[in-house]
């Protein structure tokens, strides 16, 4: 089984390693991949375990988990991604739909930091309104 998060390779050797803590992040982008297969797979615990710790508790966990589990993600798409030292930054789309919605898109740019040898999630800011996805 392919990833979900669109790399191309399978599932085994490429998010559930992640997922399970068998091995950390190699990159920004990585995580970001991971992070994006844990929404596909409704692992909110992941989601909250690779936040950094400074913004966990602005996580809506109820909010976070009601959502995904009514998205049906379709796929990602990275535009770009990069990191200097301790700092990344992706850049994404991800589409899915919702019951009764048209193909969505939710374009991200995220910021990603370093601590300790591991990557987490910093912050999100959406770059566009949720709208009908086109192909």
């Amino acid at each position: 089984m392919h990833c979900y998060c669109d790399s191309g390779q399978p599932y085994s050797m490429c998010c559930q390693p992640l997922h399970q803590g068998k091995i950390e992040a190699a990159s920004a982008e990585q995580l970001m991949r991971s992070r994006y297969s844990a929404f596909c797979l409704k692992n909110i615990d992941y989601l909250i375990h690779s936040t950094d710790p400074q913004t966990r508790l602005k996580i809506d966990i109820e909010a976070t988990r009601e959502w995904a589990e009514k998205a049906h993600f379709i796929k990602l798409e990275i535009l770009r991604s990069n990191q200097e030292g301790n700092k990344g930054m992706v850049e994404f789309k991800a589409y899915y739909e919702m019951p009764g919605e048209a193909q969505l898109v939710h374009h991200e740019f995220s910021k990603f930091r370093k601590q300790s040898g591991r990557w987490y999630f910093r912050e999100g800011r959406q770059l566009e309104s949720k709208s009908n996805a086109k192909g």
